[in-house]
C-alpha cells in the first residue's frame, strides 16, 4: 500500500471546505448526505488528532463509527428514503432504552420506530465485504476484547498506558485520509460535480489504494 502524507491530509481538509462552503440542502436526502460526509471528515481528523499525539487505543473506535456514517452517507445517495430509515431506527434505540423505565414512552417510541442494524446498513450500501472485513476488525478494538488488550501490553509486560506502533498508526493514518476522500468525492459526485472538480480526491484515493 501506498502512504498518504501530512500534505495530503491538510490539502483533502482545505478541498472539503472550498467544495462544500458552495453546497445547500433544499430535502431531507440532500441535508443527511452533508451531515454524515462532513461527520465522516471530522472523526477521522480526531483520529489523526489522536494519532498526532501518539494516543493510538481509542483510534480504531473512533474510525469504526466513521466507516458506520459512511454507511450510511452511502445508504443515503443511494436509497431517498434512508434518512426516515435513520429517524425508525433512533426511535428504535429509545425505545430500547425507555423499555424497562417508563412504558408510555417506549410504547410510542416503539410505534415511531423500527429496528435498522448494522449489518442492515452495510448490506443495504452494498459494503458486506468492508463488514466482514475491515470493520469487524475495528470492532474488535471498540469492544474491548482481549484482542484489544494487546494494545496495553508488551510481551509479559502490562504497560501503564499504551503501546505505539508506527506501523499501525501509518495504517491507521492511511484508513483515515482514505475515509475522507471517499466521502468527499461521493458527496461532489451526488452533487453532480464534474469530472475535473473530482479529480483531487481520486487522485488520493488511487495513491493509498495503489498496489506497489
Amino acid at each position: 500500500m501506498s502512504s498518504g502524507t501530512v500534505d495530503d491530509w491538510v490539502g483533502l481538509l482545505k478541498f472539503r471546505d472550498e467544495t462544500f462552503k458552495s453546497l445547500s440542502h433544499s430535502v431531507l436526502q440532500e441535508k443527511y448526505i452533508l451531515a454524515l460526509s462532513i461527520r465522516v471528515t471530522e472523526l477521522c481528523l480526531d483520529a489523526v488528532i489522536l494519532l498526532n499525539n501518539r494516543r493510538m487505543s481509542s483510534v480504531p473506535v473512533v474510525l469504526r463509527s466513521a466507516l458506520e456514517s459512511y454507511v450510511d452517507l452511502q445508504c443515503c445517495i443511494r436509497d431517498v428514503s434512508h434518512p426516515e430509515a435513520m429517524t425508525k431506527a433512533q426511535y428504535w434505540r429509545l425505545y430500547e432504552l425507555h423499555k424497562h423505565v417508563k412504558s408510555e414512552t417506549a410504547e410510542e417510541y416503539k410505534r415511531r420506530g423500527k429496528k435498522l442494524s448494522v449489518w442492515d446498513r452495510f448490506k443495504k450500501s452494498e459494503l458486506v465485504e468492508l463488514y466482514n472485513g475491515y470493520y469487524s476488525v475495528l470492532s474488535m478494538h471498540s469492544h474491548g476484547n482481549v484482542g484489544a488488550l494487546i494494545e496495553n501490553s508488551v510481551g509479559q509486560q502490562i504497560l501503564l498506558g499504551s503501546a505505539y506502533d508506527d506501523e499501525k498508526s501509518l495504517q491507521y493514518f492511511d484508513q483515515a485520509i482514505n475515509l475522507v476522500a471517499l466521502s468527499i468525492k461521493d458527496t461532489l459526485v451526488f452533487y453532480n460535480f464534474d469530472a475535473a472538480s473530482l479529480e483531487y480526491p481520486t487522485k488520493i484515493i488511487d495513491k493509498i489504494n495503489k498496489t506497489i
